[in-house]
């Protein structure tokens, strides 16, 4: 699988040679999550409160669980989303032409003025129609622990009048846990929530919404991890 991942990412740069945006780069990189999604072999329940257009462009946010999110959350929602990636990494050759051919965010943690950067990146990648995924809590988390979340993403969305996507999911973390180089067969669930219109919001009121988005998702988590058991 890790090799397959060279001739996707080559794939994904030669494409976007010609359309930096273009949808091809989608259905490749769902061509690299497939091998990963027989490995895990996981039964994934995916449920929505209301649909969404996978035609917009979202902040998705979603709490995280191990390194299989990443793949799982690709596969389900069918939206042509991108990360965020320090700049350390652009520093790394085959790193360097993967996440550039896919679009992603450069950021660099250093610079306290960095936010502008970040924003005019978003701006861009929101006009081209595709979505951008944020992990607010930052990390992994233990499946016994929903971390608060940071605001970043909500500022995001504020700045940029997108509106938030937010995702739940469950289960991957004995999927794959942290610390562990192999992956075992499970149950995953994953639960999208109404999507949140940042219009109705400012400011002054991003700091309230990231904590009542972070209690409603943290008791859709609770929910999930019981229909687990």
């Amino acid at each position: 699988m890790a090799l397959y991942t060279i001739p996707v990412a080559y794939s994904i740069w030669f494409v976007g040679l010609f359309n930096k945006y273009t949808k091809i780069k989608y259905y490749i990189a769902q061509s690299w999550v497939k091998p990963w999604m027989w490995a895990a072999r996981a039964k994934t329940t995916f449920t929505k409160v209301v649909e969404y257009k996978q035609n917009q462009p979202y902040v998705v946010i979603s709490n995280h669980l191990s390194n299989i999110d990443n793949m799982i959350l690709f596969k389900f929602l069918k939206i042509n989303w991108v990360f965020m990636a320090k700049k350390e990494v652009y520093k790394l050759p085959f790193f360097k032409t993967a996440i550039k051919a896919f679009n992603f965010i450069k950021v660099d943690r250093n610079n306290p003025n960095d936010k502008e950067s970040i924003n005019a990146q978003a701006k861009n990648l929101f006009k081209n129609g595709w979505s951008l995924m944020v992990y607010p809590q930052g990390t992994r988390v233990p499946k016994d622990d929903f971390k608060e979340f940071k605001s970043g993403a909500f500022h995001i969305a504020l700045d940029n009048n997108v509106p938030i996507l937010p995702v739940v999911i469950a289960g991957t973390s004995d999927i794959w846990p942290r610390g562990r180089n192999f992956l075992s067969s499970g149950k995953a669930m994953i639960k999208t929530l109404e999507p949140i219109d940042m219009t109705n919001y400012t400011k002054d009121t991003i700091d309230q919404l990231t904590k009542d988005t972070h209690k409603k998702m943290k008791k859709v988590y609770e929910e999930l991890q019981l229909a687990i058991k």
